[in-house]
């Protein structure tokens, strides 16, 4: 999502000191400068991703699957399994995952844990906040059928959660999509 320097600017900040053994206070020096940022904003990046996702996984029973797996397992499936799974099953998780982690379920928070689930799941998104609607743009490359997958389950939580009929085009790499905000 953009941001601009005003959000910045509003937000809070405390002053904390921790002691870190050298070896990763150097580990995380090399990170942050490959990220092209500073130490503190990479260590804060590294801590809200943390709280905004990373102490939920092991508790809503998310596993770590590597990408040629999933990308196998989901294209063994017939296209009305895919359906069926995203209709039936993850919705359910979804929006417990929405439910446990927000408490709400707004646009807001509907947008949150999914820009949260693709940073974790490393799938290039570009998200932007129109005056009447969200943007999303997700790039993968794990076929047709995961854009089938990720379509389907995006479209019913919307409707399910939010109440909401989104837009919606794919390609074999591409899902784009749009919520409107009314």
């Amino acid at each position: 999502m953009k941001n601009t320097n005003d959000d910045h600017a509003k937000k809070k900040t405390e002053t904390v000191t921790f002691r870190l053994l050298s070896k990763l206070v150097e580990e995380l020096k090399k990170e942050a400068e490959l990220e092209k940022i500073n130490l503190n904003a990479f260590v804060s990046k590294i801590l809200s991703g943390h709280m905004k996702w990373g102490r939920y996984e092991r508790k809503i029973g998310l596993l770590p699957m590597t990408k040629p797996f999933v990308k196998d397992a989901i294209n063994r499936m017939t296209e009305e399994e895919i359906v069926n799974l995203a209709h039936k099953i993850e919705k359910d998780d979804f929006t417990n995952i929405l439910v446990f982690t927000k408490g709400d379920q707004g646009i807001d928070e509907f947008i949150e844990i999914l820009h949260s689930w693709l940073n974790v799941a490393y799938m290039q998104h570009y998200i932007e906040k129109g005056s009447d609607s969200f943007h999303f743009t997700i790039q993968h490359d794990l076929g047709k059928k995961w854009s089938l997958y990720v379509k389907t389950m995006v479209s019913e939580l919307a409707h399910d959660v939010l109440g909401k009929k989104i837009q919606i085009k794919t390609t074999d790499s591409t899902v784009s999509l749009v919520f409107p905000l009314d």
